[in-house]
């Protein structure tokens, strides 16, 4: 009896070590949890600027995974980042490590506790948390769930840009757009918003109009870079977001996930509506923005 509960041990021990050594995936996984939508970590793992030699990042699925190859010691080794969504705006991080050239040696270097590959990776990976935490801890979105995109007329000034960079798109515009409502005499109705009519998630560009809303009448300054026009209510997705206004897209993200979540077919065309002036400054997070994200008509086409 005794020998057979050691044959039956060693096979599993042997059949252990040929799945550990040969089949595994990786030679070792690390997991923790962000504060944020896949869609931010997803983006942030994707303009790292790591210490390693090489930083070739490529993506497999948009806001779910991505692979990126670094050299640690002369060895090239393989991330492979993955994201889910476990919360409206947690996020659990799996990164599976597998040196290219010699995952063998490696393995075995792992369970005797003499990685130095796994101790550089584990090292920067937990910079890269500390560096997360920093940065969630500088905002907060709340989601309402379903409500209506406010109508209004308005009068704004359109450009095209990185997504990165719309709060100087905001700035800008607003600097050329803010003189012409005093010039004009033109009452405003509401508080300033951005309009997203597109966003490319590919090359993370968007056309934005910069505006506010206003009462229509005849002498509007058309022409000259300024647009004019109304947006229509709609059923939509809203967040509450709380921060500075650089920052606001990072509810595009979670409204993203909920979406995903919810198998709730929406439009990469978000609206933000800015109830605080940043030049008066003040705690960024008592700053509030709502963001909707319309949702799409029952019978369009996916």
């Amino acid at each position: 009896m005794m020998k057979k509960v050691v044959i039956v041990i060693i096979t599993l021990l042997l059949g252990l070590a040929v799945w550990y050594l040969y089949i595994k995936k990786y030679d070792y996984e690390i997991s923790f949890k962000a504060n944020a939508a896949p869609g931010s970590v997803y983006d942030q793992v994707k303009n790292l600027r790591s210490s390693a030699k090489t930083n070739d990042i490529k993506e497999i699925y948009p806001y779910e995974s991505l692979q990126q190859k670094i050299v640690v010691d002369k060895i090239p080794v393989t991330l492979e980042w993955n994201f889910k969504s476990i919360g409206d705006t947690v996020t659990k991080i799996d990164v599976g490590i597998i040196s290219q050239d010699h995952s063998f040696t490696n393995r075995l270097n792992v369970l005797i506790g003499a990685s130095t590959i796994i101790d550089s990776v584990k090292s920067n990976l937990i910079d890269f948390r500390k560096k997360i935490m920093n940065y969630t801890n500088s905002f907060m979105v709340v989601i309402d769930g379903e409500a209506e995109l406010p109508e209004m007329e308005f009068i704004s000034v359109s450009s095209k840009t990185k997504r990165y960079r719309k709060a100087n798109e905001m700035m800008r515009s607003n600097a050329y757009l803010y003189p012409m409502l005093t010039k004009n005499d033109i009452q405003k109705t509401g508080f300033p918003f951005v309009n997203i009519s597109n966003w490319d998630t590919k090359t993370d560009s968007i056309h934005l109009d910069f505006g506010f809303p206003i009462r229509y009448q005849d002498s509007l300054p058309v022409g000259s870079g300024i647009n004019v026009g109304k947006i229509k209510s709609k059923k939509a997705l809203k967040a509450t977001y709380h921060g500075n206004y650089r920052n606001s897209d990072e509810a595009w993200f979670v409204l993203l996930a909920y979406a995903r979540k919810n198998d709730i077919l929406v439009e990469n065309t978000p609206l933000e509506i800015f109830y605080n002036n940043p030049m008066q400054g003040g705690n960024e997070l008592e700053w509030k923005a709502e963001i909707f994200l319309p949702i799409k008509d029952e019978y369009a086409e996916e």
